[in-house]
């Protein structure tokens, strides 16, 4: 059996915590996160610059006139590579008075985001999946134990003092610190043994 479509499978799904809707030209469009691209590149391929990445990445700016700027680059990756191109506007306004000074970055991180589709990466945005509520819906459900993995090492980790002091308090108090904190698997123990 043809494992063709292995890279495919593993990256196809969004995270819908990564997604943002955002309007570009008019149109709504479902954005990546690109550190979320960049994670998902990196747990496929290993690092970034020396696994995978652009060996050349070259920006033109032939069509400033017109208020565009263009690159060419090659990307790479374990399987091959290939050319990929951008191309973005240079200005933040429509009278072309105000360059946009992360331009630069953000014709880099259309090209990465292009390549990586290439591959499969997020390809139920690009296959328009994500304009399905219910969809949206079963990925949550999809990613939720993820999520809330992340989400526990967003809050604050439990200091040795508060720990001690939870310990003395009562059941409303105990319940609040194991909400907002982080805490070791044995910490957790314990306090849940005091309810």
């Amino acid at each position: 059996m043809s494992n063709n479509l292995d890279l495919w499978n593993n990256v196809c799904k969004t995270n819908p915590s990564y997604t943002k809707k955002a309007n570009v030209r008019g149109n709504s469009i479902t954005a990546i996160a690109p550190q979320y691209q960049i994670l998902q590149a990196t747990e496929q391929f290993g690092s970034y610059g020396s696994k995978w990445g652009f060996k050349s990445f070259d920006i033109n700016t032939n069509l400033m006139d017109k208020g565009m700027v263009y690159a060419i680059g090659v990307f790479f990756y374990p399987g091959g590579e290939f050319p990929i191109s951008s191309s973005i506007g240079l200005y933040r306004d429509n009278a072309m008075t105000k360059i946009d000074q992360d331009f630069a970055k953000k014709l880099e991180t259309d090209a990465l985001t292009k390549a990586l589709s290439k591959l499969g990466f997020n390809a139920d945005i690009f296959l328009g999946l994500f304009d399905d509520n219910k969809y949206v819906q079963v990925m949550e459900q999809e990613f939720k134990k993820e999520n809330n993995s992340i989400n526990e090492w967003r809050k604050p980790a439990l200091t040795t003092e508060q720990f001690e002091k939870t310990l003395q308090a009562d059941a409303k108090g105990i319940k609040v610190v194991l909400d907002r904190f982080r805490m070791s698997d044995d910490q957790r123990k314990q306090l849940n043994n005091k309810l």
